[in-house]
This record gives C-alpha cells, sequence and structure tokens, in this order.
C-alpha cells in the first residue's frame, strides 16, 4: 500500500500561510529580517541564546525531503542536515542542538519564540517580514509539474503539450498564479484543498498533471507515487520565491544565523545538500 503524503497535507492544509504559498509574487529581499540594537556577536558557541551554551531549533512534522523519517535530529534530510552545518558554523556541536516541535503557526506569529531559529521551509515574504525575522534565505524554489509516468503526457517536454489537459493545483498557494501564466486557458485548471488530494486524484485519472513545489514534488514522485515523474518546472513569475529560517522579530541572532548561511552557499555546503536530497538538478525547465 502507498503511504499518504502527509507533508504535502500538511502544507496544503494551511493554505495562504503554507511554507511554499503567497497570495502572489515574492520579493525575496524585502522579506530578509534585520536585527535589532544590540545585535550578538557572532562569537563561535557564545551567543545570546534561549539556553546558554545550547541552539534551539523549532520544527513541526517533519517529512522527505527536508526531513527523514519523524525524528529531525538524525541530519538526514536537506533541512536536518542544513541546521547542523549552520550550527558548525556559530560553534555548536550537534549534541548542543535541541529541537522544539512547534506548528508552522506558531513560527510565523508575531509571538515570542520558543526557539533560537526555525527551519520548515518558510518562504519569506515582506508580509511575514513585518512580524518575524529570515535570514538569508538557503534554497530557491520553482514549481514542478507532476504526471503518471505511463499516461499520455508523460513524455511532454513543453507546457504546450499539455494543453486540454486538466491540472490539479493548491489552491491559495504560489502554485495557481504560476499555472495561471504558464498556461491561461489553455488547461483547465483544478483546485485541491490539498496536493495530496491532487496526487491521489491523479492516481485516480480525475486530473492529468499536478502542479506543486518542486522540491516536494520530486519527493511525491520518488516516495509516495512512485508511479508518477517530475517533467519539469514552470516559468517564474515576478521575483523568485526564497526560502530561509525564522527568528523572532529583530532577534540578536539573525545577522549571525545569516552570516552561516552566507558562508555555506559560499563554500558549496549548499548546493552538495540540495544535490544529495532535494535532487532536482536535473530537471529541465518546461517553455
Amino acid at each position: 500500500m502507498r503511504r499518504r503524503l502527509p507533508a504535502l497535507v500538511l502544507i496544503a492544509a494551511l493554505a495562504a500561510v503554507a511554507a511554499c504559498s503567497a497570495d502572489g509574487a515574492e520579493d525575496p529581499t524585502t522579506g530578509t529580517g534585520t536585527t535589532g540594537e544590540g545585535a550578538a556577536e557572532c562569537a563561535p558557541g557564545e551567543l545570546t541564546t534561549l539556553t546558554d551554551g545550547v541552539l534551539t531549533v523549532g520544527t513541526s512534522v517533519p517529512y522527505e525531503p527536508w526531513y527523514v523519517g519523524e525524528d529531525p535530529t538524525t541530519g538526514e534530510g536537506f533541512e536536518s542536515a542544513l541546521v547542523y552545518a549552520v550550527a558548525e558554523q556559530l560553534g555548536y556541536e550537534q549534541d548542543q542542538v535541541t529541537w522544539e516541535t512547534v506548528t508552522f503557526e506558531q513560527i510565523i506569529a508575531p509571538s515570542i519564540k520558543p526557539f533560537d531559529f526555525a527551519a520548515y521551509q518558510t518562504t519569506i515574504t515582506p508580509e511575514r517580514a513585518e512580524v518575524v525575522d529570515f535570514s538569508s534565505p538557503y534554497l530557491d524554489t520553482l514549481q514542478g509539474l507532476v504526471v503518471q509516468e505511463a499516461g499520455p503526457y508523460g513524455g511532454a517536454t513543453t507546457l504546450a503539450e499539455l494543453e486540454g489537459a486538466r491540472v490539479g493545483v493548491t489552491a491559495g498557494q504560489t502554485s495557481m498564479p504560476i499555472a495561471e501564466a504558464a498556461w491561461g486557458d489553455a488547461v483547465e485548471l483544478v483546485p485541491f484543498d490539498d496536493a495530496g488530494l491532487a496526487m491521489q486524484a491523479m492516481t485516480n485519472d480525475q486530473v492529468d498533471a499536478v502542479v506543486m513545489d518542486v522540491n516536494q514534488a520530486v519527493s511525491a514522485s520518488t516516495v509516495y507515487f512512485p508511479d508518477s515523474a517530475v517533467i519539469g518546472t514552470l516559468p517564474e513569475v515576478g521575483e523568485t520565491a526564497q526560502i530561509g529560517f525564522v527568528l523572532d522579530i529583530d532577534s540578536v541572532l539573525t545577522d549571525c544565523v545569516s552570516a552561516a548561511v552566507d558562508t555555506l552557499h559560499e563554500d558549496g555546503t549548499i548546493a552538495e545538500l540540495s544535490t544529495q536530497w532535494l535532487r532536482t538538478d536535473d530537471i529541465p525547465a518546461l517553455s
């Protein structure tokens, strides 16, 4: 029996406030938070954290490819591995990192956080940046197109080949305006409350394809729905959506976490982790 898509259901159930959702085009630069007065000196292992000598990281229900299994502490999965890489940059050993289970609403809400920073695929938006801080973005995210591998669109290489198809899209998320821009009236966009339902509808031949975050699409097609395949990414609309770590507004740690992310970009660590866990390097852009 195939496993249901716990992550996809979770993401879409959060609708417009989901980690990869937005009301429209996002400005990845506006979303980056700024620190308040008295920003921390980024001395390794000596940051002003919730608990002295400990780095507390918030996350919600773990799922692939961001986390492997139900334990975020393993260092397996893109965000789990990235958190420990950031912790090392900040001077904390693996056993000095603790994890706090929170809801996505807690992560983005204007409230005091029970974590030093949160790692849960949170899209940077100007609206969210008014109430929380964001680190430098650690990942760009595009929308992927998933089809039945043995179906009529399994060999499609262009958007035009999908004309006349029924395409499942999660209502309220970034995928909807991007799909609308890609096809206009050439396809029938079918809204679903969550991407898991859209994928299930595709396996039942109720829709021909599904648009979703490409990173999650790869996981869906390889782990949860192995008869499906990601055939490409849709053209971007406006600024590329980016995700970053979330911190309390005006956190003294924002600059330090951002510096760690920047270093991991510069030394190639984030690219290596993306190749290892997200496996989207070879997915073509559809035109």
